[in-house]
């Protein structure tokens, strides 16, 4: 039977906080290798605990690999979300010419 929900704030006893964190470090580190074996997902964890020290879990590709594929995303999807100056001085180039096309079509198509 298990216990009822944990109510979410800091532990204060230092040495209960310190077997919270590895046993719940294992728990997300078990999770992250169960996930990427079951549904063949690229995964990397990173945890650092108080103190600094880093534990890290990445699925068959190397962590570095997926960090990249990640930094690579992230890029793309800050250029779409965050366009430059200069990419929406040529939206206003682009809608002129597109509008124009669109004028000549509706004339060539009422005639």
């Amino acid at each position: 039977m298990g216990r009822g929900p944990v109510q979410l704030r800091r532990i204060e006893n230092k040495i209960n906080r310190q077997v919270t964190f590895s046993k719940r470090r294992n728990g997300l580190l078990k999770k992250a290798h169960e996930i990427s074996v079951l549904c063949d997902a690229e995964v990397a964890l990173i945890v650092f605990s108080t103190k600094g020290k880093l534990y890290e879990y990445s699925s068959h590709s190397s962590m570095e690999g997926i960090l990249e594929r990640y930094q690579r995303y992230s890029f793309e999807e800050r250029a779409v979300l965050n366009p430059s100056i200069e990419d929406q001085a040529n939206w206003g180039d682009e809608y002129v010419r597109l509008k124009s096309k669109l004028d000549a079509l509706q004339k060539s198509q009422s005639c």
